[in-house]
């Protein structure tokens, strides 16, 4: 088997373990992404209709989708936190969406991306999970990584766990079996994700003075043109009616990937009485700056910490695709020791684009009702009522209907770009023997 390594640890007997293991199968190519460069990926959908295919950032995303495509077996090797990918490897993934079509198909009656490329390699993923990982840590890591390698057409993944500190035998061990998987015939069924469960919802109590509201926008697009801020700047408005004050931090300002420390997010979030997280949907779970902003704040011991409220929203209609981002922001609260304020959640939002919701007419009315009962309940010192989070979760658009309007979407867009004509380009097709 011809394999592609993609291995975001940070080196060390693990990695030696890795490659030793390897060198009985052809390695294609061997990429230490930490000592990689990697621009975080801003949903600027410039891969699929300006020009299709490949990133415009002038960083390794280009070589990993080339080296990604030519191999049959693409190996990952991350640690897990919070049940998700380390940031290093989040940010290679998040980046490799252009070797998919922008165009809609469903699979099993879920919206999914369709392929560019007629074969995509296998997956599989040795993960290391820390020595005191809270229960449930590798199985929801697993559940991610079978949704991600079904939306990127690559079959059952592999994905084989081995401890922090464990000895080499373990990494091989892990490896031998996970190649001997690898091998076998791909089953191509699509795993179920389930809805998101949540814990007990606690509110932010009333306090002497106004309290403080910290909107922490996880997309990376300039300030104020993203869905995600958006969303959080309707409830933002709302609180601060009622007499809330209010800042915003963006993930883009006040993150950098590979760095030990995020002061201005962890310096907001100490400010906070409630930590308003919006953020989009990539690829099944959290944009990269927002998993090592996560990280910041846990290692930054918040005492104590605000309470959080996510706001994720995804451009794929059924609600089911945010499920994972929730369960993994729900895991990181548990080990920031933050309330659960409650959630908000909502598929097909890139049919509001940069837009406030009020100013979008009857078409929102759910959304905007959901919102005012939110904030009413926040302000009175209660957690968000279920039934807010139920309202804001009805779609724009059913399904069928959202993936048609899409289609002819991303024609216009490529037109736009006058590159309607390389939509189905395969830059990065192997050369045939």
């Amino acid at each position: 088997m011809k394999i592609t390594l993609l291995d975001a640890l940070e080196g060390g007997e693990l990695g030696a373990a890795l490659r030793q293991a390897l060198t009985s199968e052809t390695l294609l190519a061997d990429h230490r992404l930490r000592e990689e460069r990697f621009a975080p990926c801003q949903g600027c959908f410039e891969c699929w209709v300006k020009h299709p295919g490949t990133c415009k950032a002038k960083d390794a995303a280009n070589d990993v989708m080339r080296d990604a495509m030519a191999a049959d077996v693409l190996l990952w090797a991350t640690r897990v936190r919070f049940g998700c990918w380390d940031p290093i490897a989040k940010v290679a993934f998040d980046k490799a969406v252009g070797v998919l079509s922008p165009f809609f198909r469903a699979i099993a009656g879920e919206t999914h991306h369709a392929k560019r490329y007629a074969r995509y390699p296998r997956m599989g993923v040795l993960a290391v999970l820390p020595k005191d990982a809270p229960p449930g840590e590798a199985e929801t890591f697993r559940r991610l990584v079978a949704r991600n390698a079904a939306n990127f057409h690559a079959g059952a993944p592999w994905v084989g766990f081995v401890g922090e500190g464990d000895p080499p035998e373990a990494v091989r061990a892990a490896l031998a079996e996970g190649l001997d998987a690898l091998r076998r015939p791909r089953d191509e069924t699509l795993p179920k994700v389930a809805a998101f469960a949540e814990d007990v919802r606690q509110g932010v109590p009333p306090k002497a003075g106004p309290r403080h509201v910290a909107l922490w926008i996880g997309s990376a697009k300039p300030a104020g043109t993203s869905t995600s801020e958006a969303l959080a700047g309707a409830l933002e408005a709302r609180l601060v009616e009622r007499g809330w004050t209010s800042e915003r931090v963006h993930a883009l300002r006040t993150t950098k990937l590979g760095h030990p420390r995020a002061p201005k997010l962890v310096d907001a979030a100490r400010r906070a009485d409630l930590l308003v997280l919006a953020s989009p949907v990539y690829i099944d779970c959290l944009p990269s700056l927002v998993l090592a902003g996560l990280g910041h704040l846990a290692d930054a011991a918040l005492d104590p910490p605000p309470a959080l409220l996510p706001i994720i929203q995804c451009g794929f209609p059924e609600l089911e695709h945010t499920a994972l981002a929730l369960a993994v922001v729900r895991r990181a609260a548990r080990a920031l020791g933050a309330p659960w304020a409650g959630h908000l959640a909502l598929g097909g939002a890139g049919a509001i684009q940069a837009e406030h919701l009020d100013q979008r007419g009857g078409r929102m009315h759910h959304q905007v009702d959901a919102l005012d009962q939110a904030a009413e309940a926040l302000n009175a010192g209660r957690p968000l009522p279920i039934a807010a989070s139920e309202r804001f979760a009805t779609p724009l658009l059913g399904p069928r209907a959202y993936r048609a309007v899409g289609q002819v979407g991303w024609v216009v867009h490529a037109l736009k770009e006058g590159a309607a004509l390389r939509l189905w380009d395969e830059p990065f097709a192997p050369e045939e023997p």
